[in-house]
């Protein structure tokens, strides 16, 4: 485990520390990018080969990120007026998942309709690269420390040593653990090959989607059980294992409605 590979020191603005370092999840998060937007390009071209894929993709992912950010600021915002957090440290803080996941679907949406794309192939596109890239995200929490297991008395077992991740992150040191961002790894791999398969049959738009998020809902709600960092709690279930059902639920109506009205990708797709 190595959270950060390089360190090149620190510059201060105002009271703000600023970090300068080549983090190992960064970087894994990088390479996510990069096969994401190679394999989006790919996939496309079967779609449209006219379309600028690699404007909607690097767009919404900063529309993403760009939403994120400003809705933290607004849910830190009166913390930030009564002086209780600097308006730096907000920002150069996380950000709320939910507004950078409805920016960045908001773009991508109004970009593909400028384009008169198929929504539902964009879809079954977009969710073909998502398993691929979300696994290889997984290997840069292995190497940050984050999302770690529970105790673990079994052979493949992981035990961190890096007093900076339990700095960050609060990662057990030398005690064995479920490695369970491998777990996440390995299953979404299969989700891949399952969604690409899926891909390849010309699947119904939309279909793709709903596959994946039946097969990622069930795989979280499995490995949340292995899962040693903490998590929010509701009743007998993490946070993340109701929103998983949620998922399950949503992919079983789709599939339903999918399979029993769609039509064929193969008539939309060129």
């Amino acid at each position: 485990m190595h959270p950060v590979l390089i360190h090149l020191g620190d510059i201060h603005v105002g009271n703000v520390t600023i970090p300068l370092m080549i983090g190992s999840y960064g970087v894994m998060f990088a390479l996510a990018l990069v096969v994401g937007w190679l394999y989006i390009r790919r996939l496309g071209t079967e779609i449209n080969p006219d379309a600028p894929w690699t404007d909607i993709y690097f767009g919404s992912i900063l529309a993403g990120f760009i939403g994120a950010k400003l809705t933290n600021l607004v849910v830190f915002f009166p913390d930030v007026i009564s002086g209780r957090r600097s308006f730096f440290g907000v920002l150069l803080g996380g950000g709320v998942w939910l507004g950078g996941a409805l920016a960045g679907f908001l773009f991508c949406y109004w970009y593909i309709r400028r384009y008169s794309l198929d929504p539902g192939l964009v879809a079954n596109a977009a969710f073909t690269v998502i398993p691929v890239a979300h696994g290889i995200g997984r290997i840069g929490c292995l190497l940050g420390g984050c999302c770690y297991g529970g105790r673990c008395s079994l052979p493949w077992a992981i035990t961190y040593t890096d007093p900076l991740a339990h700095k960050l992150n609060g990662t057990p040191l030398n005690v064995p653990l479920h490695p369970t961002p491998i777990y996440e790894f390995l299953l979404e791999m299969m989700n891949a090959v399952i969604c690409f398969a899926m891909w390849r049959r010309k699947a119904p738009p939309w279909s793709i989607m709903a596959a994946w998020l039946g097969l990622y809902g069930t795989e979280r709600f499995v490995v949340e059980f292995f899962r040693g960092d903490a998590r929010g709690r509701f009743a007998v279930f993490s946070t993340s294992q109701w929103f998983s059902l949620g998922m399950m639920a949503i992919s079983a109506v789709l599939l339903w409605k999918i399979f029993l009205h769609g039509r064929p990708a193969a008539d939309a797709r060129r």
